[in-house]
């Protein structure tokens, strides 16, 4: 199934944040559920496996815009031989724009790519997380791979690709995580007085500076081990993660 879903933010002439553009098809549902804030609502099971989704979300000069989701995504496989699952979000960026959806669970036989590329023009501010678990409860792991470019300008401000579950060239045994938890905050205070903070290091986590801002990273065997772990070292992050039970 293809999925396309579009929001545009743009700041009128009383200096409010208004959304000329809220549409979507396939899989997701948008809805507005404040005055710059959109939630994503799953119309369907899955993703599936071969199922491909695109978000596109335009922030313009002087707006803000939330995005979040209802519900955690549960990655499910095809029947047979289950192709990957796509999702791609594209971001430009001049205002102000915070990315927080609800954890993506990946299950058993299930192979889920997912792509952030932000545009940040002079003055832009982002902030998005991402939050991974494979498997459901006793199931055996699925496979996710996650990019995440961020660009100023043109010029790369972060690229980064992480795989995990069987058959990604890192996860191999005993370093093994099921869950991954990712924040990158570019021309934003929250969490970091500093604007070019000094690395931070925790238990299977890390904070590592970027012009302008910060990524920090934390894996664990349970999401809300990592969500503990990346709340160590970006301590006002963690009202914006999502714990669920073991």
């Amino acid at each position: 199934m293809r999925t396309r879903v579009e929001v545009v933010a743009r700041c009128d002439a009383r200096g409010r944040t208004v959304l000329p553009v809220v549409r979507a098809s396939g899989q997701l549902a948008v809805r507005r559920t404040g005055p710059a804030s959109v939630h994503l609502v799953a119309t369907a099971f899955g993703p599936l496996g071969g199922d491909d989704a695109e978000i596109r979300l335009v922030v313009e000069s002087g707006a803000r815009l939330s995005v979040h989701s209802v519900a955690a995504a549960v990655v499910l496989p095809a029947r047979g031989e289950s192709p990957p699952s796509r999702q791609v979000v594209r971001a430009e960026v001049a205002g102000v724009l915070h990315l927080a959806p609800e954890p993506t669970v990946v299950t058993a036989r299930a192979d889920h790519r997912a792509e952030l590329h932000a545009q940040l023009a002079e003055g832009g501010e982002l902030t998005a997380t991402e939050q991974v678990l494979l498997g459901r409860t006793g199931e055996e792991p699925g496979r996710w791979t996650g990019t995440t470019r961020v660009e100023r300008d043109g010029r790369p401000l972060l690229q980064t690709t992480v795989g995990l579950g069987p058959g990604a060239p890192a996860w191999l045994p005993p370093v093994a995580p099921r869950a991954y938890v990712s924040t990158v905050s570019i021309g934003s205070t929250v969490g970091i007085s500093d604007p070019r903070p000094e690395v931070a290091t925790g238990v299977d986590a890390v904070r590592l500076p970027l012009p302008g801002g910060w990524v920090g990273t934390a894996w664990a065997e349970e999401l809300h081990e990592a969500v503990a772990g990346l709340a160590a070292v970006t301590p006002a992050v963690a009202d914006e993660l999502v714990e669920v039970a073991r």
